[in-house]
């Protein structure tokens, strides 16, 4: 339960979702977007967030599509994590977000949830990044499409009022080989130490890195390392690896070092799967 009284409005469009955000922030009551709410429940509990609306999006129908649209597929802001995983039209994409939670709390989690959260691993964001994946978001200003990787800097960057309603992936992105790998302590849903996720397009492969750092990222000059033809595969590796350490982090679960050589160890078994060769 959230320890105090709030406004709770359910629109049926997204200009209508906006226009309601629009008066709860006139009427001093700042608003947050909902759509399965467990951050939002959670933060609010602690007293870490006090909205005074909150807007669920779920009637929405944007951020409810899932499924194929000429050479692109999009997938809803507003799908739990198992109807994402359920519609199994990117693999990558369905393997990152297997390893979220377990199955219960995946129908509770949202992707867009995921995707816009305050905690550090929002995992499904990585497949998005590789993918080169758009989003659309709307807002005061209107409706746009716009590249995830544009927006996305550790967090997805919004202004007051933006919402996202879905994100959009090319089909020939979907197809191409993959490889995803996670490290965690305790069991395989805990929040993982590092996470990898890998796709290959047109021959070149695309990496995303979550865990180590805090924060969902990817390097284009790390790729440059990990497909630099000229190197031995054990020195891309090691290149990799060098490039993100000034940003892998140390804390009570992990220290970078160790956080260092699980990454490395991720990228080897990548390596053996997309590279052909065991790396030495």
């Amino acid at each position: 339960m959230i320890p105090y009284d709030l406004v709770y409005l359910r629109p049926s469009e997204a200009g209508q979702a906006v226009q309601l955000f629009e008066q709860a922030r006139a009427d001093g009551l700042e608003p947050a977007y909902y759509a399965g709410g467990t951050e939002i429940l959670s933060f609010t509990r602690r007293n870490k967030i006090r909205p005074g609306a909150l807007i669920d999006i779920k009637q929405i129908p944007e951020c409810r599509a899932v499924g194929r649209q000429g050479d692109r597929i999009i997938f809803g802001a507003a799908l739990s994590l198992n109807e994402v995983i359920e519609a199994d039209l990117f693999a990558l994409l369905s393997a990152a977000c297997r390893r979220i939670a377990d199955h219960t709390v995946r129908n509770r989690l949202t992707l867009g949830g995921n995707i816009c959260g305050r905690l550090p691993y929002r995992e499904s964001v990585l497949p998005l990044l590789v993918s080169e994946a758009e989003a659309q978001i709307t807002g005061p200003g209107g409706s746009r499409w716009e590249s995830l990787g544009m927006l996305f800097d550790r967090r997805l960057r919004l202004q007051p009022g933006e919402l996202l309603l879905r994100v959009r992936l090319g089909r020939d992105a979907a197809r191409g080989p993959i490889f995803h790998g996670r490290r965690q302590r305790g069991t395989r849903v805990d929040y993982p130490l590092v996470t990898c996720c890998l796709l290959e397009v047109d021959r070149q492969i695309r990496l995303a890195v979550g865990g180590a750092c805090g924060y969902p990222v990817r390097d284009p000059e790390a790729e440059e390392s990990l497909n630099d033809s000229t190197l031995q595969r054990r020195q891309r590796i090691e290149r990799v690896v060098a490039r993100y350490a000034p940003q892998i982090r140390s804390d009570s679960r992990a220290s970078s070092e160790y956080r260092s050589f699980l990454f490395s160890r991720i990228l080897t078994e990548a390596a053996d799967r997309l590279m052909g060769e065991d790396v030495r």
